[in-house]
């Protein structure tokens, strides 16, 4: 009876173990840390060429780094215009060689603050219109030491973030915040697209014309560990970050910052923005003291959806990605001397969450259709991810609707938005199925 009983106890040994190890690979683990990047103010401005007239507020970038037991990935926020290919490569080569991070596994996501630089380009190639604001800034030495300054701190915030690491529970939730959002592009009577990037009244449009579709979800993301402190918060929100852009020359992380501001000190640990898709999106009303209100409304929704908190499941961390190519319109192959460029979908998904991350500017309709189609009960698309893409980009015919931002702001042509659509679905249905 010793040998049968011995080998009962082994096999149930051997099964507790076994279930110990499965439950370690998926739980969770994260870690969140915040590195200045604020450059000099004799550094020039981007918008009008000349130095930058002060700080209004510091700019960072942030970091947020993840494990199941096995998988490991990584997400950086920063304080700028927007993300570029070129550095978003280099920063992630040096994040893997310092700290192990796989390179594909990590999501870099830009405010969009046009009161901030621009990522370095880092020889990506820029269309005319691009070449014309951005080469003169990038020639300026302190630009350059700023973009090495960038990248060390990049890793600087990943190394902090990882060293902090720990058990984590992840919980969702959400709040309405349509009341500061408006459409830019509403629609004429004839279909076509007036492009009205401040509106008289954002909530009255004449001429007959029809408001532009938008998502007015303000998601929230909370990170606590096992005594339920918040190790960070990861707030999402699709509109531009432009209240200040054009009165005023400071640097400043405009609306997103003052919120990540605020919700550092109401909840602790550290505050993410992740823009979403904002090509159209921007804020109802605008200058510094709607910078404040706008935070402050931000800021309270937020600190009440964490009330209603939704606690989401233990899963397997992964993060996928696909390539694509993206055909250009004749006017940009004219530029570049290329028909088409190469950019990145990105899918990170934690049990019943989804994370889409898309380059350039999407329009809200690209995040709306990839929501409806994807397998997951909780799917956030942003934008701004990763590259730039061929800029804005829209669901198939808004370039016959016209506007600006299907103009030349617009390099890649009508059929980047399905390109787009269509590699997010696949990737979101590839992860369900694993």
């Amino acid at each position: 009876m010793r040998a049968p009983l011995r080998l009962l106890c082994l096999i149930f040994a051997a099964c507790a173990l076994w279930q110990r190890v499965q439950g370690a690979e998926s739980s969770l683990s994260a870690g969140a840390a915040s590195v200045e990047i604020t450059p000099s103010t004799n550094m020039l401005n981007w918008v009008t060429g000349k130095p930058y007239t002060g700080v209004l507020d510091p700019i960072y970038v942030r970091a947020l780094t993840l494990s199941d037991g096995k998988t490991r990935g990584a997400i950086l926020t920063w304080d700028l215009v927007d993300t570029r290919e070129g550095v978003v490569a280099k920063i992630r080569q040096e994040i893997e060689a310092a700290v192990g991070i796989p390179a594909t596994n990590i999501l870099i996501n830009a405010s969009h603050s046009h009161s901030a630089p621009f990522a370095p380009t880092l020889g990506d190639p820029l269309i005319a219109i691009d070449r014309k604001v951005i080469e003169p800034v990038e020639r300026d030495p302190l630009h350059r030491e700023w973009t090495t300054n960038l990248i060390v701190r990049c890793v600087e915030a990943i190394r902090t973030a990882e060293a902090s690491r720990r058990t984590a529970k992840l919980g969702i939730s959400r709040a309405w915040a349509g009341e500061v959002l408006f459409n830019r592009r509403p629609v004429k009577e004839e279909g076509k697209v007036e492009t009205t990037f401040q509106p008289a009244n954002p909530y009255s449009l004449p001429h007959g014309e029809r408001f532009g579709p938008m998502d007015p979800t303000l998601t929230l993301l909370s990170f606590r560990d096992e005594k339920g402190a918040t190790l960070a918060s990861v707030f999402s929100l699709p509109c531009h970050a432009v209240c200040i852009y054009g009165s005023n020359q400071g640097i400043s992380g405009d609306w997103p910052g003052a919120v990540a501001s605020r919700l550092r000190q109401s909840f602790g640990g550290e505050a993410l923005f992740l823009q979403g898709c904002a090509g159209d999106i921007v804020p109802a009303r605008r200058g510094l003291p709607q910078r404040l209100d706008m935070a402050e409304l931000v800021s309270h929704r937020t600190v009440m959806a964490q009330t209603n908190s939704h606690a989401l499941p233990n899963g397997k961390l992964r993060v996928s990605r696909r390539v694509v190519t993206l055909p250009l319109t004749p006017s940009a192959t004219h530029d570049i001397g290329l028909s088409n460029m190469t950019s990145e979908v990105q899918v990170l998904s934690f049990g019943t969450l989804a994370i889409v991350a898309l380059p350039g500017e999407p329009l809200t309709g690209i995040s709306l259709e990839i929501q409806k189609r994807s397998p997951f009960p909780h799917t956030l698309v942003i934008g701004y991810s990763n590259g730039n893409g061929v800029e804005y980009v829209g669901l198939p015919g808004e370039k016959i609707r016209g506007g600006y931002e299907m103009g030349e702001s617009g390099e890649g042509d009508d059929r980047c938005g399905q390109i787009l659509i269509d590699a997010a679905e696949s990737l979101l249905k590839e992860g369900a199925n694993r």
